[in-house]
Protein backbone atom coordinates (compact mmCIF):
# COMPACT_ATOMS: atom_id res chain seq x y z
CA UNK A 1 0.00 0.00 0.00
CA UNK A 2 1.43 3.59 -1.26
CA UNK A 3 -1.07 5.75 0.29
CA UNK A 4 1.39 7.54 2.79
CA UNK A 5 3.56 8.51 -0.20
CA UNK A 6 0.40 10.89 -1.03
CA UNK A 7 1.74 13.18 1.85
CA UNK A 8 4.59 14.32 0.07
CA UNK A 9 3.97 17.98 -1.57
CA UNK A 10 4.41 17.96 -5.11
CA UNK A 11 4.12 14.02 -5.46
CA UNK A 12 0.77 14.13 -7.58
CA UNK A 13 2.44 16.60 -10.30
CA UNK A 14 4.49 13.38 -11.66
CA UNK A 15 0.87 12.39 -12.52
CA UNK A 16 0.49 14.83 -15.29
CA UNK A 17 0.43 12.75 -18.58
CA UNK A 18 2.42 16.33 -19.78
CA UNK A 19 4.73 17.04 -16.69
CA UNK A 20 8.48 15.94 -15.15
CA UNK A 21 9.60 14.75 -12.34
CA UNK A 22 10.03 17.12 -9.70
CA UNK A 23 7.31 18.92 -11.72
CA UNK A 24 9.31 21.32 -13.92
CA UNK A 25 8.01 21.41 -17.11
CA UNK A 26 10.34 21.47 -20.17
CA UNK A 27 9.85 24.44 -23.02
CA UNK A 28 9.07 22.88 -26.37
CA UNK A 29 10.76 24.66 -29.49
CA UNK A 30 9.24 26.06 -31.94
CA UNK A 31 7.38 24.18 -34.40
CA UNK A 32 9.20 24.23 -37.65
CA UNK A 33 8.59 22.24 -41.46
CA UNK A 34 12.07 21.14 -41.86
CA UNK A 35 13.65 19.76 -38.57
CA UNK A 36 17.22 18.64 -38.66
CA UNK A 37 17.06 15.01 -39.80
CA UNK A 38 18.42 12.80 -36.99
CA UNK A 39 19.46 9.50 -38.74
CA UNK A 40 22.09 9.15 -41.60
CA UNK A 41 21.58 10.39 -45.25
CA UNK A 42 21.79 6.80 -46.37
CA UNK A 43 18.71 5.49 -43.83
CA UNK A 44 15.73 5.19 -46.44
CA UNK A 45 11.98 4.53 -45.74
CA UNK A 46 11.18 0.91 -46.41
CA UNK A 47 8.53 0.73 -49.38
CA UNK A 48 5.33 0.85 -47.68
CA UNK A 49 2.40 -2.44 -48.12
CA UNK A 50 -0.37 -1.87 -49.60
CA UNK A 51 -3.23 -1.97 -46.92
CA UNK A 52 -5.63 -5.17 -47.31
CA UNK A 53 -8.34 -4.84 -48.49
CA UNK A 54 -11.28 -4.39 -45.83
CA UNK A 55 -15.14 -4.67 -46.01
CA UNK A 56 -15.89 -1.04 -44.82
CA UNK A 57 -19.09 -1.41 -43.04
CA UNK A 58 -18.06 -4.67 -41.49
CA UNK A 59 -17.61 -4.06 -37.41
CA UNK A 60 -17.64 -7.93 -36.42
CA UNK A 61 -13.41 -7.48 -36.51
CA UNK A 62 -13.76 -4.85 -33.91
CA UNK A 63 -15.16 -7.43 -31.34
CA UNK A 64 -12.10 -9.54 -31.19
CA UNK A 65 -11.49 -6.16 -28.64
CA UNK A 66 -14.47 -5.50 -27.14
CA UNK A 67 -15.42 -7.41 -24.25
CA UNK A 68 -19.05 -9.39 -25.34
CA UNK A 69 -21.11 -7.18 -22.79
CA UNK A 70 -20.62 -4.51 -25.11
CA UNK A 71 -20.71 -5.68 -28.73
CA UNK A 72 -24.40 -4.57 -28.63
CA UNK A 73 -23.48 -0.55 -28.03
CA UNK A 74 -20.13 -1.81 -30.75
CA UNK A 75 -23.15 -1.98 -33.65
CA UNK A 76 -25.34 0.44 -32.68
CA UNK A 77 -23.06 3.67 -33.02
CA UNK A 78 -23.43 6.15 -35.37
CA UNK A 79 -20.82 6.23 -38.87
CA UNK A 80 -17.39 6.86 -37.83
CA UNK A 81 -14.36 7.77 -39.87
CA UNK A 82 -12.37 4.40 -40.45
CA UNK A 83 -8.85 4.40 -41.00
CA UNK A 84 -6.96 1.79 -43.39
CA UNK A 85 -3.55 2.15 -42.36
CA UNK A 86 -0.33 0.20 -43.39
CA UNK A 87 3.11 1.37 -41.88
CA UNK A 88 6.39 -0.13 -42.43
CA UNK A 89 9.53 0.33 -40.23
CA UNK A 90 12.71 0.42 -41.42
CA UNK A 91 15.75 -1.51 -40.04
CA UNK A 92 17.22 1.54 -38.11
CA UNK A 93 13.49 1.98 -36.43
CA UNK A 94 14.08 6.06 -36.96
CA UNK A 95 12.12 5.82 -40.55
CA UNK A 96 8.83 4.97 -41.13
CA UNK A 97 6.60 4.70 -44.68
CA UNK A 98 2.80 4.29 -44.68
CA UNK A 99 -0.19 4.24 -47.28
CA UNK A 100 -3.40 5.09 -45.45
CA UNK A 101 -7.05 4.80 -46.96
CA UNK A 102 -9.85 6.95 -44.92
CA UNK A 103 -13.11 6.63 -45.52
CA UNK A 104 -14.53 9.38 -44.22
CA UNK A 105 -18.35 10.87 -43.23
CA UNK A 106 -19.31 14.19 -43.10
CA UNK A 107 -21.41 13.85 -40.10
CA UNK A 108 -21.64 17.19 -39.84
CA UNK A 109 -24.31 19.99 -40.46
CA UNK A 110 -23.03 21.15 -43.69
CA UNK A 111 -21.17 20.61 -46.86
CA UNK A 112 -17.51 19.98 -46.58
CA UNK A 113 -15.16 21.39 -49.33
CA UNK A 114 -12.04 19.74 -47.92
CA UNK A 115 -10.60 17.92 -45.44
CA UNK A 116 -8.32 18.95 -42.86
CA UNK A 117 -5.56 16.86 -41.50
CA UNK A 118 -2.59 17.53 -38.80
CA UNK A 119 0.98 16.01 -39.76
CA UNK A 120 2.00 15.49 -36.00
CA UNK A 121 5.67 14.60 -36.76
CA UNK A 122 6.75 17.77 -37.88
CA UNK A 123 4.59 19.17 -35.18
CA UNK A 124 6.49 16.85 -33.01
CA UNK A 125 10.18 16.96 -34.01
CA UNK A 126 10.18 14.85 -36.29
CA UNK A 127 9.65 15.35 -39.85
CA UNK A 128 6.98 13.59 -42.54
CA UNK A 129 7.06 13.58 -47.02
CA UNK A 130 3.90 13.40 -48.49
CA UNK A 131 3.35 11.16 -51.83
CA UNK A 132 0.37 10.61 -53.57
CA UNK A 133 -2.94 11.81 -52.64
CA UNK A 134 -6.20 10.80 -54.09
CA UNK A 135 -9.82 11.30 -53.60
CA UNK A 136 -12.13 8.46 -54.12
CA UNK A 137 -9.46 7.44 -56.80
CA UNK A 138 -8.70 10.68 -58.85
CA UNK A 139 -5.45 12.26 -57.75
CA UNK A 140 -5.97 15.40 -55.93
CA UNK A 141 -3.58 18.44 -54.90
CA UNK A 142 -3.21 19.06 -51.27
CA UNK A 143 -2.49 22.25 -49.48
CA UNK A 144 0.75 22.13 -47.31
CA UNK A 145 1.05 24.66 -44.26
CA UNK A 146 3.27 23.56 -41.20
CA UNK A 147 1.92 20.56 -39.61
CA UNK A 148 -1.31 20.50 -41.90
CA UNK A 149 -2.62 19.18 -44.70
CA UNK A 150 -5.82 20.27 -46.50
CA UNK A 151 -7.42 18.09 -49.07
CA UNK A 152 -10.10 19.48 -51.67
CA UNK A 153 -13.30 18.06 -52.11
CA UNK A 154 -14.57 18.81 -55.63
CA UNK A 155 -17.97 18.77 -55.83
CA UNK A 156 -18.28 19.55 -51.40
CA UNK A 157 -19.14 16.54 -49.64
CA UNK A 158 -22.89 16.43 -48.47
CA UNK A 159 -24.00 15.49 -44.69
CA UNK A 160 -24.25 12.15 -44.55
CA UNK A 161 -21.69 11.38 -47.93
CA UNK A 162 -18.93 9.40 -47.57
CA UNK A 163 -15.53 10.06 -49.62
CA UNK A 164 -12.50 7.66 -49.76
CA UNK A 165 -8.98 9.38 -49.37
CA UNK A 166 -5.71 7.96 -49.90
CA UNK A 167 -2.30 9.36 -48.80
CA UNK A 168 1.04 7.93 -49.37
CA UNK A 169 4.08 9.38 -46.50
CA UNK A 170 6.95 8.32 -45.12
CA UNK A 171 8.29 9.37 -41.42
CA UNK A 172 11.36 10.28 -40.11
CA UNK A 173 11.74 9.98 -36.56
CA UNK A 174 13.64 12.23 -34.55
CA UNK A 175 16.10 10.49 -31.69
CA UNK A 176 16.44 14.03 -28.77
CA UNK A 177 15.43 12.31 -26.07
CA UNK A 178 12.63 14.06 -24.07
CA UNK A 179 13.99 17.31 -26.02
CA UNK A 180 10.91 17.64 -28.05
CA UNK A 181 7.18 17.40 -27.10
CA UNK A 182 8.62 14.95 -24.08
CA UNK A 183 9.74 12.56 -26.78
CA UNK A 184 6.62 10.74 -27.40
CA UNK A 185 7.34 10.70 -30.77
CA UNK A 186 11.08 9.39 -30.99
CA UNK A 187 13.42 6.92 -31.07
CA UNK A 188 15.26 6.40 -27.77
CA UNK A 189 17.03 3.90 -25.69
CA UNK A 190 16.51 1.47 -27.91
CA UNK A 191 12.67 2.01 -28.10
CA UNK A 192 10.53 3.22 -30.31
CA UNK A 193 7.28 5.65 -29.55
CA UNK A 194 5.42 6.06 -32.75
CA UNK A 195 2.77 8.34 -31.36
CA UNK A 196 0.19 10.41 -34.13
CA UNK A 197 2.38 9.22 -37.23
CA UNK A 198 -0.17 9.23 -39.48
CA UNK A 199 -2.28 12.16 -40.97
CA UNK A 200 -4.98 12.42 -38.87
CA UNK A 201 -8.49 13.63 -39.11
CA UNK A 202 -8.83 16.65 -37.40
CA UNK A 203 -12.32 18.02 -35.72
CA UNK A 204 -14.98 19.74 -37.56
CA UNK A 205 -17.25 21.48 -34.82
CA UNK A 206 -19.60 24.55 -33.84
CA UNK A 207 -15.84 26.84 -34.95
CA UNK A 208 -15.07 24.70 -38.31
CA UNK A 209 -12.10 22.86 -38.46
CA UNK A 210 -9.96 22.76 -35.69
CA UNK A 211 -6.66 23.21 -37.81
CA UNK A 212 -4.50 25.81 -35.62
CA UNK A 213 -1.03 24.48 -34.67
CA UNK A 214 -2.07 23.00 -30.98
CA UNK A 215 -0.06 24.39 -28.38
CA UNK A 216 2.37 21.57 -27.29
CA UNK A 217 2.24 23.07 -23.48
CA UNK A 218 -1.03 20.47 -23.56
CA UNK A 219 -2.49 17.29 -25.03
CA UNK A 220 -1.49 17.94 -29.03
CA UNK A 221 -4.60 15.56 -29.88
CA UNK A 222 -8.54 16.40 -30.62
CA UNK A 223 -9.70 13.75 -32.46
CA UNK A 224 -13.44 12.13 -32.93
CA UNK A 225 -13.59 8.36 -32.52
CA UNK A 226 -12.87 6.25 -35.44
CA UNK A 227 -12.20 2.73 -36.21
CA UNK A 228 -8.43 1.55 -37.16
CA UNK A 229 -7.51 -1.13 -39.39
CA UNK A 230 -3.70 -1.16 -39.02
CA UNK A 231 -1.17 -3.49 -40.33
CA UNK A 232 2.40 -2.86 -39.37
CA UNK A 233 5.59 -4.41 -41.11
CA UNK A 234 8.44 -4.78 -38.99
CA UNK A 235 12.27 -6.37 -38.17
CA UNK A 236 11.13 -9.46 -36.62
CA UNK A 237 13.22 -9.14 -33.53
CA UNK A 238 10.77 -6.09 -32.01
CA UNK A 239 8.44 -7.06 -29.88
CA UNK A 240 5.47 -4.06 -30.99
CA UNK A 241 2.61 -2.70 -28.56
CA UNK A 242 0.13 -1.32 -29.73
CA UNK A 243 -3.19 0.26 -29.45
CA UNK A 244 -6.77 -2.40 -30.13
CA UNK A 245 -5.68 -6.19 -30.85
CA UNK A 246 -3.96 -8.27 -32.54
CA UNK A 247 -5.65 -10.22 -35.18
CA UNK A 248 -3.33 -11.99 -37.41
CA UNK A 249 0.46 -12.15 -37.35
CA UNK A 250 2.92 -14.07 -40.12
CA UNK A 251 7.00 -13.76 -40.09
CA UNK A 252 8.98 -13.98 -43.43
CA UNK A 253 12.40 -14.40 -43.16
CA UNK A 254 13.61 -11.61 -40.69
CA UNK A 255 10.35 -9.35 -40.74
CA UNK A 256 7.13 -9.96 -39.49
CA UNK A 257 3.70 -8.30 -40.19
CA UNK A 258 1.17 -8.13 -38.09
CA UNK A 259 -2.62 -6.91 -38.53
CA UNK A 260 -4.75 -4.62 -35.43
CA UNK A 261 -8.50 -3.46 -35.32
CA UNK A 262 -8.58 -0.94 -33.00
CA UNK A 263 -11.57 0.98 -32.49
CA UNK A 264 -13.54 3.53 -31.82
CA UNK A 265 -10.24 4.99 -30.53
CA UNK A 266 -9.00 8.52 -30.32
CA UNK A 267 -6.39 7.21 -31.96
CA UNK A 268 -3.62 4.39 -32.82
CA UNK A 269 -0.26 4.24 -30.97
CA UNK A 270 2.52 2.32 -31.42
CA UNK A 271 5.79 1.29 -29.14
CA UNK A 272 8.51 -1.36 -29.94
CA UNK A 273 11.73 -2.74 -28.71
CA UNK A 274 13.93 -5.67 -28.83
CA UNK A 275 14.52 -5.33 -25.40
CA UNK A 276 10.81 -5.88 -23.79
CA UNK A 277 9.73 -8.51 -21.72
CA UNK A 278 6.36 -8.69 -20.49
CA UNK A 279 3.60 -10.03 -17.57
CA UNK A 280 0.14 -10.68 -18.73
CA UNK A 281 -2.61 -11.27 -16.35
CA UNK A 282 -6.63 -11.89 -17.47
CA UNK A 283 -8.75 -10.24 -15.31
CA UNK A 284 -12.73 -9.64 -15.26
CA UNK A 285 -12.45 -10.20 -19.28
CA UNK A 286 -9.60 -8.03 -19.38
CA UNK A 287 -5.84 -9.06 -20.73
CA UNK A 288 -3.67 -7.13 -18.81
CA UNK A 289 -0.15 -7.08 -20.04
CA UNK A 290 2.45 -4.90 -18.29
CA UNK A 291 6.03 -4.14 -20.47
CA UNK A 292 9.59 -3.67 -19.09
CA UNK A 293 12.63 -3.48 -19.87
CA UNK A 294 14.88 -6.82 -19.73
CA UNK A 295 16.93 -5.26 -17.05
CA UNK A 296 14.58 -4.41 -15.13
CA UNK A 297 12.73 -6.30 -12.03
CA UNK A 298 9.76 -8.24 -13.23
CA UNK A 299 7.95 -7.98 -9.69
CA UNK A 300 7.76 -4.29 -10.46
CA UNK A 301 6.21 -4.93 -13.77
CA UNK A 302 3.51 -6.71 -11.45
CA UNK A 303 2.80 -4.43 -9.17
CA UNK A 304 1.81 -2.11 -12.25
CA UNK A 305 0.03 -4.47 -13.52
CA UNK A 306 -2.49 -4.40 -10.23
CA UNK A 307 -2.63 -1.11 -10.11
CA UNK A 308 -3.97 -1.29 -13.65
CA UNK A 309 -6.29 -3.96 -12.80
CA UNK A 310 -7.36 -2.28 -9.49
CA UNK A 311 -7.83 0.78 -11.81
CA UNK A 312 -10.20 -0.47 -14.21
CA UNK A 313 -11.86 -2.63 -11.78
CA UNK A 314 -12.99 1.32 -9.93
CA UNK A 315 -13.36 3.46 -12.67
CA UNK A 316 -15.70 0.80 -14.00
CA UNK A 317 -17.51 0.71 -11.55
CA UNK A 318 -17.78 4.66 -10.53
CA UNK A 319 -18.20 5.70 -14.53
CA UNK A 320 -18.61 2.83 -16.98
CA UNK A 321 -17.49 -0.73 -17.95
CA UNK A 322 -14.21 -0.96 -19.62
CA UNK A 323 -14.84 -1.68 -23.45
CA UNK A 324 -11.82 -3.37 -24.29
CA UNK A 325 -10.43 -6.48 -23.92
CA UNK A 326 -7.03 -5.69 -23.06
CA UNK A 327 -5.13 -2.92 -21.28
CA UNK A 328 -1.40 -2.27 -21.94
CA UNK A 329 1.23 -0.53 -19.98
CA UNK A 330 4.63 0.53 -21.82
CA UNK A 331 7.54 1.80 -21.05
CA UNK A 332 9.34 4.33 -23.36
CA UNK A 333 11.94 7.03 -23.17
CA UNK A 334 10.02 10.31 -22.03
CA UNK A 335 10.65 12.91 -19.87
CA UNK A 336 6.50 12.92 -19.05
CA UNK A 337 5.42 11.06 -15.95
CA UNK A 338 2.61 8.91 -18.51
CA UNK A 339 1.21 9.35 -21.46
CA UNK A 340 -2.30 8.20 -22.22
CA UNK A 341 -3.05 6.37 -25.22
CA UNK A 342 -6.47 4.08 -26.15
CA UNK A 343 -6.22 0.82 -24.56
CA UNK A 344 -3.10 1.34 -22.67
CA UNK A 345 -0.56 3.94 -21.41
CA UNK A 346 3.15 4.45 -22.20
CA UNK A 347 5.36 5.57 -18.96
CA UNK A 348 8.60 6.84 -18.40
CA UNK A 349 11.61 4.52 -18.92
CA UNK A 350 14.07 6.18 -17.06
CA UNK A 351 12.31 6.61 -13.13
CA UNK A 352 8.95 4.70 -13.11
CA UNK A 353 11.36 1.02 -13.16
CA UNK A 354 13.33 2.02 -10.57
CA UNK A 355 10.47 3.69 -8.13
CA UNK A 356 7.69 1.78 -7.88
CA UNK A 357 5.56 4.61 -5.89
CA UNK A 358 5.55 6.88 -8.43
CA UNK A 359 4.77 4.05 -10.36
CA UNK A 360 1.83 3.46 -9.19
CA UNK A 361 0.49 6.86 -9.27
CA UNK A 362 1.55 7.49 -12.98
CA UNK A 363 -0.73 4.11 -13.79
CA UNK A 364 -3.51 5.23 -11.84
CA UNK A 365 -3.54 8.41 -13.61
CA UNK A 366 -3.25 7.13 -17.15
CA UNK A 367 -5.88 4.46 -16.55
CA UNK A 368 -8.50 6.83 -15.32
CA UNK A 369 -7.83 8.51 -19.19
CA UNK A 370 -9.30 5.73 -20.88
CA UNK A 371 -12.91 7.16 -19.96
CA UNK A 372 -12.10 11.05 -20.01
CA UNK A 373 -10.01 11.29 -23.47
CA UNK A 374 -10.58 8.18 -25.16
CA UNK A 375 -14.30 7.07 -24.30
CA UNK A 376 -15.51 10.75 -23.92
CA UNK A 377 -13.84 12.82 -25.71
CA UNK A 378 -12.99 16.51 -24.98
CA UNK A 379 -11.48 19.79 -26.62
CA UNK A 380 -7.62 19.38 -25.17
CA UNK A 381 -6.47 22.45 -26.08
CA UNK A 382 -9.53 24.56 -25.42
CA UNK A 383 -10.81 22.87 -22.48
CA UNK A 384 -7.96 20.46 -21.29
CA UNK A 385 -9.52 20.65 -17.70
CA UNK A 386 -12.61 18.36 -19.07
CA UNK A 387 -10.22 15.61 -18.99
CA UNK A 388 -6.93 16.32 -17.42
CA UNK A 389 -8.56 18.12 -14.19
CA UNK A 390 -11.17 15.23 -13.98
CA UNK A 391 -9.07 12.38 -14.19
CA UNK A 392 -6.14 14.28 -11.77
CA UNK A 393 -9.63 14.25 -9.14
CA UNK A 394 -10.73 10.62 -10.42
CA UNK A 395 -6.84 9.89 -9.35
CA UNK A 396 -7.59 10.40 -5.94
CA UNK A 397 -10.81 8.62 -5.97
CA UNK A 398 -8.71 5.87 -6.96
CA UNK A 399 -6.68 6.50 -3.26
CA UNK A 400 -9.91 6.58 -1.50
CA UNK A 401 -11.59 3.05 -3.37
CA UNK A 402 -8.35 1.15 -3.32
CA UNK A 403 -7.02 2.72 0.07
CA UNK A 404 -9.62 4.11 2.25
CA UNK A 405 -11.13 8.08 2.43
CA UNK A 406 -8.50 9.46 4.32
CA UNK A 407 -5.83 8.24 1.34
CA UNK A 408 -7.99 10.01 -1.28
CA UNK A 409 -8.21 13.33 1.22
CA UNK A 410 -4.46 13.17 1.13
CA UNK A 411 -4.00 12.68 -2.32
CA UNK A 412 -6.28 16.01 -3.04
CA UNK A 413 -4.31 17.83 0.22
CA UNK A 414 -1.21 17.27 -2.04
CA UNK A 415 -2.54 19.17 -4.71
CA UNK A 416 -3.03 22.40 -3.41
CA UNK A 417 0.74 23.01 -2.92
CA UNK A 418 1.37 23.55 -6.41
CA UNK A 419 -1.97 25.28 -7.06
CA UNK A 420 -0.28 28.11 -4.65
CA UNK A 421 2.38 27.70 -7.12
CA UNK A 422 0.51 29.62 -9.63
CA UNK A 423 1.52 32.83 -10.71
CA UNK A 424 -2.22 34.08 -10.10
CA UNK A 425 -4.28 30.81 -8.12
CA UNK A 426 -7.68 32.86 -9.12
CA UNK A 427 -6.95 32.18 -12.88
CA UNK A 428 -10.35 29.81 -14.01
CA UNK A 429 -9.49 26.09 -14.89
CA UNK A 430 -11.77 26.83 -18.27
CA UNK A 431 -9.05 28.54 -20.10
CA UNK A 432 -7.17 26.94 -23.21
CA UNK A 433 -3.44 25.94 -23.02
CA UNK A 434 -2.22 28.91 -25.01
CA UNK A 435 -3.83 31.33 -22.16
CA UNK A 436 -1.31 29.69 -19.47
CA UNK A 437 2.14 30.14 -18.93
CA UNK A 438 3.66 26.41 -18.78
CA UNK A 439 3.74 26.33 -14.85
CA UNK A 440 0.44 28.30 -14.70
CA UNK A 441 -0.80 25.48 -16.88
CA UNK A 442 -0.01 22.59 -14.36
CA UNK A 443 -0.51 24.77 -11.22
CA UNK A 444 -4.61 25.46 -12.65
CA UNK A 445 -5.63 22.52 -15.00
CA UNK A 446 -3.75 19.69 -12.52
CA UNK A 447 -4.36 21.60 -9.33
CA UNK A 448 -6.81 23.67 -8.88
CA UNK A 449 -8.93 21.76 -11.64
CA UNK A 450 -9.06 19.15 -9.65
CA UNK A 451 -11.00 21.21 -6.56
CA UNK A 452 -13.58 22.31 -8.81
CA UNK A 453 -14.84 18.67 -9.05
CA UNK A 454 -14.80 17.95 -5.57
CA UNK A 455 -16.28 21.28 -5.06
CA UNK A 456 -19.11 19.78 -7.48
CA UNK A 457 -19.81 16.70 -5.62
CA UNK A 458 -19.85 18.07 -2.55
CA UNK A 459 -22.55 20.71 -4.12
CA UNK A 460 -24.26 17.66 -5.72
CA UNK A 461 -24.21 14.83 -2.77
CA UNK A 462 -22.51 11.72 -3.40
CA UNK A 463 -25.69 9.64 -5.14
CA UNK A 464 -26.08 12.31 -7.79
CA UNK A 465 -22.74 13.34 -8.50
CA UNK A 466 -22.25 9.64 -8.99
CA UNK A 467 -25.17 9.50 -11.20
CA UNK A 468 -24.16 12.58 -13.27
CA UNK A 469 -20.78 10.78 -13.50
CA UNK A 470 -22.42 7.60 -14.69
CA UNK A 471 -24.48 9.68 -17.06
CA UNK A 472 -21.59 11.76 -18.69
CA UNK A 473 -19.75 8.91 -19.65
CA UNK A 474 -23.02 7.20 -21.03
CA UNK A 475 -24.50 10.10 -23.03
CA UNK A 476 -20.93 11.16 -24.71
CA UNK A 477 -19.13 7.95 -25.15
CA UNK A 478 -17.46 8.39 -28.25
CA UNK A 479 -18.77 11.55 -28.49
CA UNK A 480 -16.90 14.73 -27.78
CA UNK A 481 -18.42 17.05 -24.72
CA UNK A 482 -18.12 20.68 -24.07
CA UNK A 483 -18.03 22.67 -20.82
CA UNK A 484 -22.47 23.61 -21.58
CA UNK A 485 -23.26 20.19 -22.21
CA UNK A 486 -21.25 19.01 -19.24
CA UNK A 487 -23.11 22.16 -16.93
CA UNK A 488 -26.21 21.10 -18.21
CA UNK A 489 -25.93 17.56 -17.51
CA UNK A 490 -24.87 18.56 -13.63
CA UNK A 491 -28.18 20.74 -13.44
CA UNK A 492 -30.29 17.75 -14.36
CA UNK A 493 -28.73 15.64 -11.55
CA UNK A 494 -29.12 18.54 -8.75
CA UNK A 495 -31.91 19.86 -10.20
CA UNK A 496 -30.64 23.32 -9.76
CA UNK A 497 -28.99 26.18 -11.19
CA UNK A 498 -25.02 25.90 -11.37
CA UNK A 499 -24.11 29.13 -13.19
CA UNK A 500 -22.38 30.91 -9.32
CA UNK A 501 -20.02 27.31 -9.81
CA UNK A 502 -19.01 27.13 -12.73
CA UNK A 503 -18.57 30.94 -12.91
CA UNK A 504 -16.60 30.97 -9.74
CA UNK A 505 -14.23 27.65 -10.75
CA UNK A 506 -14.17 27.50 -14.76
CA UNK A 507 -14.98 30.66 -16.81
CA UNK A 508 -13.07 33.55 -17.38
Amino acid sequence: MRKNLLLVPFLLLLLSCLCLPGGIRQEPAAPTPSPTPTASATSAPPSPLPPPPIEWADRTVFRAGWRQSQWSALETLPPLTIYNLSLSLAEDMQHAAGIEEIDYTNNEETALDSVWLALFPEILGGEIEIGAVRVDGAAVTPERAVGMLRIPLAPPLETGDARLLYIEFAVTVPTRGGQYYYGIFGYNQGVLSLAHAYPTVLVYDQDGWNNGLPDTDGDPLFSDAAFYHVTVDAPADQVLVASGVEIERRQTGSRQTVRYACGPARDFYLAASSNFRVVSETSDGITINSYYPADAQAAIARSALETARQSLAIFGDLFAPYPYTEFDIVPISTSAGGVEYPGLTAINLSFSYTNDPFLEEVVAHEVGHQWFYNLVGNDTQDEPYLDESLTQYNTCLYYAQRYGPASGEACLTSLQSYWDSASSPGLPIGLAVNDYSSRDYIAIVYGKGAFFFDALRQRLGEEAYRSLMQDYSQVFSWRIGYTPDFQALAEQHCHCDLDDLFERWVYP
